[in-house]
């Protein structure tokens, strides 16, 4: 349509994996580094881990990114992850403070910290995947936007996943595989944070910790073990986020409550959308099959010189 354009590259010689796609192409809000600014932000790509021979973004995609100075990319470790993709363990959500912007990152350490504090409380067999095989659990009413004074309804969908087993807190606590593959996930997301934080001029305060579990594959890759919430798409202050069918206690999914509770403040409101059968039975959640068209900056920002 009209005032949109695109380019299009194509290798010649190279095949294509899913490093190359777009879900591996992040940018991050307007930062400062070390007296340098980055007005349109910096560009996030994930790559293979430094000087291993995994996956890498094809090189004529990855030498376009770094031609454009003007928003110097910064290289993650994302070949852990089965996908590849760096919006499995990083996204940004817009604020109304001073730093306009927090980064939230995946975290199986949050996720076992909760479940901790929920077993402590006696909620250890609170059950996972709740209502899977139908298409709508019978459930209590939810409020939908309770930080900004909007309270919505709905019914809560049911699970409609692979996984059959009656899964409770007590159980994924005491799977030992589990926890050391998810030790494994962690170190790996605490290696991007701290090149984030160099990277963007970050520090612990502008970072938010939302509770995520993974699994390994048979490749020794991770996958989501339940839908991935970092995988939200953003409108503005509104967060579509993947419903996470996480333990429900006290007739609430305590991974929502969770998040709620760290991102409402923030003045965002959270709704949280059914995307197993669609996206997630396919390793996606709900940004890879949506799109958003943003509002562009005020200035002309090719007159921006690196």
């Amino acid at each position: 349509g009209p005032d949109f354009g695109y380019v299009h590259k194509e290798p010649l010689f190279e095949g294509t994996a899913s490093l190359d796609s777009f879900g591996n192409v992040e940018v991050s809000p307007p930062v400062s580094v070390a007296g340098k600014e980055y007005p349109l932000g910096r560009i996030l790509i994930g790559s293979s881990f430094p000087a291993s021979a995994g996956q890498r973004m094809t090189g004529l995609v990855r030498d376009f990114l770094y031609a454009q100075r003007v928003q110097a990319p910064v290289e993650l470790y994302s070949d852990w992850l089965a996908m590849g993709n760096v919006n499995e363990f990083v996204t940004f959500v817009p604020t109304s403070d001073k730093k306009r912007f927090r980064m939230l990152l995946a975290s199986p350490a949050a996720c076992y910290r909760l479940f901790r504090e929920k077993q402590k409380e006696g909620q250890g067999e609170a059950t996972m995947f709740k209502g899977k095989g139908t298409a709508l659990a019978a459930a209590e009413p939810r409020v939908t936007c309770g930080s900004r004074g909007r309270a919505g309804t709905s019914p809560q969908p049911g699970y409609s996943g692979t996984d059959t087993k009656r899964i409770t807190i007590n159980k994924v606590l005491s799977n030992d595989a589990l926890a050391q593959q998810n030790q494994y996930v962690q170190r790996c997301i605490d290696w991007n944070r701290d090149i984030l934080k160099k990277e963007l001029g970050l520090l612990e305060e502008d970072i938010i910790d939302l509770p995520t579990l993974f699994k390994l594959d048979k490749q020794g890759k991770a996958v989501p073990y339940f839908p991935n919430t970092v995988t939200m798409i953003v409108l503005a202050k509104d967060l579509g986020i993947p419903k996470p069918f996480g333990p429900v206690a006290g007739g609430e999914c305590c991974l929502e409550r969770r998040i709620r509770a760290l991102l409402e403040p923030l003045g965002l409101c959270c709704r949280f959308l059914e995307d197993v059968a669609s996206y997630h039975g396919s390793l996606g959640e709900v940004r890879c099959g949506t799109n958003v068209q943003r509002r562009p900056f005020a200035f002309k920002w090719w007159h921006f010189m690196p």
